[in-house]
């Protein structure tokens, strides 16, 4: 008797927390860097992102502002639920009419990922975190 009580409010802890939210939702990560010089010599497209498009996408804003900043070839990441990632998405489709572009954004250009359980997907975003998380080059991770 005494286990179920601990594991209800265990549970309960968790829930109340956001931990169903971002277990359950299976979050995606949405990637920002800087796009280097063979990438934008070498871009078929060039996307702008305006204003009033990274308002209804906060957290594509957010780790785009981060990697203004951000070393050379580092990505700024950020984990946002499946529903946000997949509008972010469809979004930069609609925007741009392809996944693979060099989006431009403040003066400079970029490269954005959206990975599913480490697979590109195209974009994604809103995140369960407040802060977007700067990560090296993603061989350097493993």
């Amino acid at each position: 008797m005494r286990r179920r009580t601990v594991l209800a409010a265990v549970a309960a802890l968790a829930a109340g927390s956001g931990c169903s939210r971002v277990v359950g939702d299976d979050p995606v990560e949405v990637r920002v860097r800087r796009a280097g010089e063979a990438a934008v010599e070498n871009a078929d497209v060039y996307c702008p992102l305006s204003a009033t498009f990274l308002e209804a996408h906060p957290a594509l804003e957010r780790v785009l502002s981060s990697a203004t900043t951000a070393p050379d070839g580092e990505w700024v990441v950020t984990d946002v639920d499946r529903e946000t990632g997949e509008a972010l998405r469809a979004d930069l489709r609609e925007r741009c009419g392809q996944v693979g572009a060099v989006y431009r954004y403040d003066g400079d250009e970029y490269r954005v990922r959206v990975l599913v359980d480490g697979h590109t997907v195209q974009n994604r975003n809103s995140s369960a975190s407040s802060e977007a998380i700067r990560r090296g080059r993603p061989q350097e991770r493993t």
